[in-house]
């Protein structure tokens, strides 16, 4: 496999579950350049203090409305890892926002190059939203699936519209994981054809620093991430859907969901 040489990275995303297993991957790298951006630097530090006085890792924070800030931080990369998002239970505009952010932010900076290469955007998305990978579904699981994390697929939809419109201003690589998983790692499976039931967060993150770092994957435009187990091993992934799935029907239709989840988590913060 061919590997990029040294490239310019800007990581968006860097304080979610994926974002920070990517980071992890990359930190331990010897091929880049790092430009972050995250909403607040404290956090960011307090998850990753190694970073602090590294040479190679610059930051950016602030809102990610803010197209000044995400401008500076795209300046120059050649790749653009993106794992920004919500969990998909409420209404949120987050990833219509930075998608928005995104474009805008490189069609300033095509305006004032003269040479202009576009970057290679490696996308985190969703297997719900490939046509075959829902096809191999029952009809009734993918139903629950799309209705309970409605808000979330909804910004997602909007947000791939945006970075998708033109071609010549970003090369966009959509990853689009099964059902995410704080569980050990198993390996991961790439591929267009079929995915399996989950992956975790580890697994993920290794699967979209190699989908950014080597060039045979330069031309996909989409593919399925999921996690080495199959058959029955991978039932193991079954409880979280179902819990997950419970939540999301909860958020979505009992009225003052969000309100009794706060005082939830708050009495259960409380108790532990």
């Amino acid at each position: 496999m061919s590997t990029r040489k040294l490239p310019n990275i800007a990581l968006l995303g860097s304080t979610g579950r994926t974002g920070q297993e990517v980071l992890r991957v990359l930190l331990r790298q010897d091929v880049y350049h790092l430009k972050i951006y995250a909403r607040a630097k404290d956090r960011l530090l307090a998850l990753f203090p190694q970073i602090k006085s590294n040479p190679r890792i610059e930051f950016y924070i602030g809102n990610v409305t803010d197209d000044k800030v995400i401008q500076e931080c795209l300046d120059g990369a050649q790749i653009i890892i993106s794992t920004l998002g919500g969990e998909g239970w409420f209404p949120d505009t987050v990833l219509r926002d930075s998608a928005l952010s995104i474009v805008t932010a490189l069609k300033a900076l095509r305006q004032r190059s003269k040479d202009w290469q576009a970057p290679r955007l490696i996308y985190l998305s969703s297997a719900t939203r490939n046509e075959r990978f829902a096809a191999a579904r029952p009809r009734l699981v993918h139903w629950m699936i799309e209705t309970a994390f409605y808000n979330g697929y909804e910004d997602l939809r909007i947000a791939e519209r945006t970075i998708l419109a033109d071609p010549s201003l970003v090369s966009v690589l959509r990853v689009q994981p099964t059902v995410l998983a704080e569980d050990r790692p198993t390996g991961y499976n790439l591929s267009t054809e079929t995915v399996s039931l989950g992956i975790s967060y580890e697994d993920l993150g290794a699967a979209f620093v190699e989908l950014a770092l080597e060039r045979e994957f330069d031309e996909l435009v989409v593919v399925g991430v999921s996690g080495k187990l199959d058959g029955l091993a991978a039932l193991r992934y079954a409880p979280l859907i179902v819990r997950s799935l419970f939540g999301g029907f909860f958020c979505r239709f009992v009225p003052g969901a969000r309100t009794i989840r706060s005082a939830f988590e708050r009495a259960l913060a409380w108790i532990c």
